[in-house]
């Protein structure tokens, strides 16, 4: 039995291989173009790889001085709940100057003042 072209072209399957071949074709270059896009996105975006370094080596940095400061406030409450002690009796009278602005009848203050121009 020969089949002629005939019948091929009256069935709504038949295409010709041209154009499954560029159906093929405009698939795949859709595709690849979304993944290099959202590659693109992943690496390159407000919250992708490469902010992601700078925000941890930001968090590291935070960390490092927070624990510095933290000693600190350690070391001052350690300086301030002993006030008591006979040697601490200059840094309470340094504290109480400094910031509280007192000073002893035999003390004069000079206060400077900026020129405006």
């Amino acid at each position: 039995m020969i089949r002629s072209k005939e019948i091929f072209e009256n069935n709504s399957l038949y295409k010709p291989y041209y154009k499954i071949f560029g159906l093929y074709v405009v698939i795949s270059i859709t595709m690849i173009s979304l993944n290099f896009s959202a590659l693109l996105h992943l690496v390159n975006s407000e919250s992708g790889l490469l902010v992601l370094k700078d925000i941890n080596h930001q968090i590291k940095r935070n960390t490092y001085e927070l624990s510095t400061i933290k000693k600190t406030n350690i070391n001052l409450e350690d300086r301030i709940l002993y006030f008591s002690r006979e040697e601490d009796k200059d840094l309470l009278d340094q504290v109480i100057r400094e910031y509280l602005g007192y000073q002893s009848n035999s003390e004069v203050t000079i206060v400077y003042k900026k020129n405006s121009s």
